[in-house]
């Protein structure tokens, strides 16, 4: 028999700021899952809940994400645990963590120091990795199906298992191969999962891809532009990747810190789903380097894929204002876009403001759902995998939208036994083992 202890320090009603301390009741250290950051509408970073590095035997990353990965340097002051991760993981998170200082207007608790310490304490491990912890402790690997390098984390403490999900999705993407579900044991004792989509149904890809590549070619061929803002890790290879897949033959722009996560990417094959296809989707573009091409680009149809994904900052800011005004160009949103940001802001309002000047778009908008997180019927079918008797909690997800779906389980399936926590919540947790 073993108690677990769970604390939730962030992503608990909310999504992101993802952060999940665990350890056994009468135990003095634990395992941290993921430590992030969000952002509120000021660009201030709102850290998750405190945690002594000193009670920490070691921290699981997901994935690089800043709302995953972003709080994670503070930890690395003094005391600093070992950190588990994918090696791609580790490479990208150390671009993301010096961009999140270079653009945060407001202080972040951590310097380049902090960052070179997480990664001169990290562990690489892969997919299908068994790893020893300690005596009575040891971590599963498993493709997270989310992002390059994402993992899923299968923790076994004293007999009990844990199983931490980070962001996953079950369906394979032009990028990745879905999450391997198959390698996860229906009798895990706890599911600390995201639920992001909890309501949301994503509609079936080729429909998506067919209308993308519909509104790109009409924009090109009718003399304008398109910009599309992406998330630097995930959307950018994706949306790349889909260009190239449809025989986009029309010049296609990398900018900003997506060409370095490119890079990167490249040097994992074996993360991908088709990594001849994304080799030649980056062989295909080009990357711009300079304020000199940025300027002159613009000047003929161009498709350009640039960082930010939800216009906050980034080189997509610049090519906005650019583009904007325009009306024969057309900006594609292809990802979720926060309340107050200013993706956001343009697609309820048509307007927004950037740097304290409005920007008001001539230009055509569309948003196309290319998510990387599991629809509502994917996490319906992931908590169906497991056991009864399995305790399952439900995190990074908007309360009121958990709380539809719970009603939803219980209707649909009689399951009773998901929980909604929130932040600063801790459970005991009782494995007969």
């Amino acid at each position: 028999m073993t108690d677990l202890m769970i604390k939730v320090l962030g992503g608990g009603g909310e999504v992101g700021r993802m952060a999940i301390f665990v350890k056994e009741a009468n135990s003095e250290r634990g395992f941290l899952f993921d430590y992030g950051v969000n952002f509120d509408e000021n660009d201030r970073p709102v850290m998750p809940g405190h945690v002594r590095p000193r009670d920490i035997m070691a921290v699981f990353l997901s994935h690089a994400h800043l709302d995953h990965c972003g709080a994670l340097p503070s930890l690395y002051v003094s005391s600093p645990p070992p950190v588990y991760a994918t090696p791609l993981t580790l490479e990208l998170a150390d671009i993301m963590f010096k961009d999140a200082i270079k653009l945060s207007g407001y202080y972040l608790p951590y310097e380049d120091e902090e960052i070179k310490a997480v990664l001169d304490h990290a562990i690489p491990v892969t997919y299908g990795e068994d790893v020893d912890i300690s005596k009575d402790v040891k971590a599963t690997i498993i493709n997270a199906g989310h992002v390059p390098g994402s993992m899923l984390t299968l923790l076994e403490i004293n007999g009990a298992r844990v199983l931490f999900t980070g962001d996953f999705n079950l369906s394979q993407s032009n990028l990745l191969r879905g999450a391997d579900i198959n390698n996860v044991p229906r009798d895990v004792d706890v599911v600390i999962m995201e639920g992001t989509y909890v309501t949301n149904t994503h509609p079936p890809r080729e429909e998506v891809e067919r209308e993308f590549i519909r509104v790109i070619k009409e924009t090109i061929e009718g003399g304008g532009s398109v910009l599309i803002p992406v998330l630097t890790i995930g959307r950018a290879q994706e949306i790349l990747i889909t260009l190239y897949k449809n025989g986009i033959d029309y010049p296609i722009i990398i900018d900003g810190l997506a060409r370095i996560a490119n890079q990167i990417v490249a040097k994992y094959p074996h993360y991908l789903a088709n990594p001849e296809l994304y080799l030649k989707a980056v062989e295909n573009s080009l990357e711009v380097t300079t304020d000199y091409q940025r300027k002159s680009l613009t000047k003929e149809p161009v498709i350009i894929v640039s960082p930010a994904g939800m216009l906050k900052g980034g080189a997509a800011v610049y090519y906005l204002k650019k583009l904007g005004r325009d009306r024969r160009n057309a900006i594609i949103l292809p990802s979720y876009q926060a309340p107050d940001t200013p993706g956001f802001e343009l697609l309820t309002r048509g307007r927004t403001f950037i740097d304290k000047s409005e920007v008001i778009l001539e230009a055509k908008l569309y948003w196309f759902d290319f998510s990387s997180h599991s629809g509502r019927a994917e996490l319906e079918a992931f908590i169906n995998h497991f056991s009864p008797d399995t305790k399952v909690l439900l995190v990074h997800t908007e309360a009121i939208k958990a709380l539809q779906f719970l009603d939803r389980l219980k209707v649909k399936y009689g399951i009773d036994n998901v929980h909604v926590p929130i932040n600063d919540e801790t459970l005991l947790i009782r494995v007969n083992r």
